[in-house]
């Protein structure tokens, strides 16, 4: 018998994502490693400059593992890095195109030309766009059945921002620039304007706001349910984590406000306590940076392996006061069975019960005062942890992302 031939999947990728280490990387990833045996895939990913080049070629047994073929394509300039009449130019013309998210694009002629030569070299059966960023692909490429991983509704992270102190003319141009885009971003992820055939989504609540009638699908986060019982972590300490990059605006917003408002209230407190705050994420902002003492405050930087500390922390603390979308890190620190002190927004989305399978404090007082309260009850968080699990075997399952992707493809005609 002949055997069959494998279907080609051209993905596009907003930067290198194996090794997987921030949230949207390891959504990305999920979604595709395993199916890898079954379809041949073609990666389309920006870089943003010589380390993300080395980052693949570190790593590149790992990518030839996964893709067939690996195609990296300069990411183009933000438009404030662009000269004033370029950067006019180049907005008007998205706006005119009906492109989202002008003022923060991956758009390039270049890059569509690019993506097109490989769509008719390789043969591609289908694309698979992750975050809606790069859902412009299919907007020039019609002919080709499509798939959107929506990681979030990308307009409620990535307002247009409107410069400051604009006056006549320039500031007409650029609310009709901004108005242009912010009408774009909804068509493309409400209205699915592009036309894909089939959209996936992090969360309910995303997929609940679209109105187009395109197949749509829960794809959930999924993380290997933790195997390290709470009841056996170290009881002559209480380890506290926070895990997260700080080029994101919202982390370093909230480790801010913790370094400000929340840890004065528990300095005093935390040698008695025997409390140990670990900040894992690079760049950490100088606030943060001058509470290390190498003792009950530990900036650890970024950490490559993360998993010892997951074995041992006993709360994951997430003071996020801003920002928007499911945090992988919560869903993480779940699975692994570790208890979380939230603020509302910092559990957004992840249908989490405050009192059942999460604690949630939106004062700096409050989140203190929990704070201190767990260090003396771990029986309390011997529960949240278990609830939390439970959770997340419920809703975050990986046959439930699994089922979705497969739901997903054959919508596009992959399976």
């Amino acid at each position: 018998m002949k055997p069959q031939v494998k279907k080609q999947v051209l993905v596009f990728m907003l930067a290198p994502s194996l090794p997987a280490v921030t949230g949207g990387d390891i959504y990305a990833v999920n979604a595709v490693l395993p199916f890898a045996e079954e379809i041949d895939y073609h990666l389309f990913c920006y870089v943003g400059g010589d380390a993300d080049r080395r980052k693949v070629e570190q790593h590149r047994a790992l990518y030839d593992k996964v893709f067939r073929s690996v195609h990296l394509e300069p990411r183009p300039k933000m438009p404030f890095e662009l000269p004033k009449v370029q950067r006019a130019l180049s907005m008007a013309r998205q706006a005119l195109q009906g492109l989202p998210f002008i003022d923060a694009s991956y758009y390039s002629r270049s890059a569509v030309a690019a993506a097109r030569r490989i769509v008719r070299e390789k043969g591609i059966d289908a694309i698979e766009v992750n975050s809606t960023h790069l859902a412009f692909f299919r907007r020039f490429m019609p002919q080709v059945p499509g798939i959107l991983l929506s990681h979030n509704i990308e307009a409620d992270i990535f307002p247009f921002w409107m410069p400051a102190g604009l006056t006549g003319w320039k500031l007409r141009f650029m609310e009709w620039v901004a108005s242009r885009s912010r009408r774009a971003a909804k068509a493309v992820e409400i209205d699915n304007a592009f036309g894909f055939s089939a959209m996936t989504f992090i969360s309910r609540h995303d997929m609940s706001r679209v109105t187009d009638k395109v197949p749509r699908y829960l794809m959930p986060l999924h993380f290997p349910l933790g195997t390290t019982r709470f009841e056996d972590k170290p009881d002559d300490v209480f380890h506290v984590l926070w895990m997260g990059g700080f080029g994101w605006y919202p982390n370093a917003e909230a480790v801010t406000w913790f370094a400000e408002k929340i840890h004065p209230l528990l300095a005093g407190q935390l040698q008695e306590r025997k409390i140990v705050l670990h900040f894992c994420g690079g760049n950490p902002p100088e606030a943060l940076q001058v509470l290390h003492d190498g003792r009950n405050v530990l900036v650890h930087g970024f950490v490559d392996d993360l998993q010892s500390l997951l074995d041992k922390a006993h709360l994951l603390m997430v003071p996020l006061l801003s920002g928007g979308g499911i945090r992988v890190k919560i869903v993480e620190a779940m699975s692994a069975g570790i208890p979380v002190l939230s603020t509302s927004k910092g559990c957004e989305g992840i249908g989490a019960t405050d009192g059942v399978d999460i604690l949630v404090r939106d004062d700096a007082e409050g989140f203190a005062r929990t704070l201190l309260e767990c260090a003396q009850d771990r029986a309390r968080l011997a529960a949240l942890s278990a609830a939390g699990q439970d959770l997340m075997a419920r809703e975050y399952s990986q046959q439930a992302s699994l089922d979705a992707k497969r739901a997903a493809y054959r919508h596009a005609g992959v399976m």
